[in-house]
């Protein structure tokens, strides 16, 4: 059986908030001298397994944030954040990491930029 059409309604709704925030995002990084290398849509709205209230988690991978913790990287994109949108701010090195946390979330990531 496929999704249910409001369940894909919600999908393609999720999919234009998530862009929106990533472009926000890119935008106040610009802004402040740095550079986002890539952003992903991760969880159950890139496996497929989404409800129609499941939320947005969005991983950004962004060169030069080593040395803050994930309060100070969240902070950084603090005007980008929107309601049901989860984001995740990793260094390249932490995302190209062996962690098993981040092989999972590497599998299944969509790239959004």
């Amino acid at each position: 059986m496929g999704k249910a059409k409001s369940a894909l309604k919600s999908q393609t709704r999720a999919l234009e908030l998530a862009r929106s925030a990533v472009n926000s995002a890119v935008s106040i990084c610009r802004a402040r001298g740095c550079k986002i290398a890539a952003a992903y849509l991760v969880g159950s709205r890139a496996r497929g397994d989404y409800r129609e209230d499941s939320d947005i988690d969005l991983v950004l991978i962004v060169e030069g944030v080593e040395g803050l913790n994930a309060l100070q990287r969240l902070e950084l994109f603090k005007e980008a954040l929107q309601p049901n949108v989860e984001l995740r701010v990793y260094s390249p090195s932490e995302w190209h990491s062996d962690s098993p946390w981040m092989r999972e979330l590497r599998r299944e990531a969509l790239p959004l930029y």
